[in-house]
């Protein structure tokens, strides 16, 4: 039996049709229907897609050929990558914005705020300076020094050394 046999097995004894097993999963209906004709070679997304909705590994039942099976590490690593990209990104924004917008708040205190007790009191630009730099610290420690998906991973180790 072959991998788009076994699919269609595994999906009718669920009970679903191609229709709601694509609507569950967020893969278009045309990919569920080529993986059930063994059209093409399915992304490792879309099996693990809809191997979620339908309770089992898709993975272990395709063998895909060497060229494939290199493609799907490397999609699964370029999503890693991308997650990490996108945090670096944020962070930058977010670190430019605060590099304008603090000093032109300090720049406003000092103006509005009369000379003879300018010093008296703790200026309010204070407030919203340690309250952005510390989403500013947060955004860093998850860009730079977090490792993107580790807790996930931890957990997946963990429950296949069980296994």
């Amino acid at each position: 039996m072959n991998f788009g046999e076994q699919l269609k097995e595994i999906r009718t004894s669920k009970g679903l049709t191609q229709i709601e097993l694509s609507e569950k999963s967020g893969i278009a209906l045309r990919t569920v229907q080529r993986m059930e004709r063994n059209e093409g070679k399915p992304s490792l997304y879309s099996m693990n897609a809809i191997g979620e909705v339908l309770g089992v590994n898709l993975t272990l039942l395709y063998a895909p050929d060497l060229e494939t099976e290199t493609r799907n590490i490397m999609e699964s690593t370029d999503q890693q990558l991308w997650l990490i990209a996108k945090r670096r990104a944020k962070f930058k924004r977010s670190l430019s914005a605060y590099s304008l917008v603090i000093p032109f708040l300090w720049i406003i205190w000092y103006i509005t705020m009369p000379g003879e007790i300018r010093w008296n009191h703790l200026p309010w630009p204070v407030w919203p300076m340690l309250g952005w730099g510390l989403g500013l610290a947060i955004q860093y420690a998850k860009a730079y020094v977090i490792e993107a998906d580790s807790l996930e991973q931890k957990e997946y180790d963990k429950l296949k050394a069980k296994q």
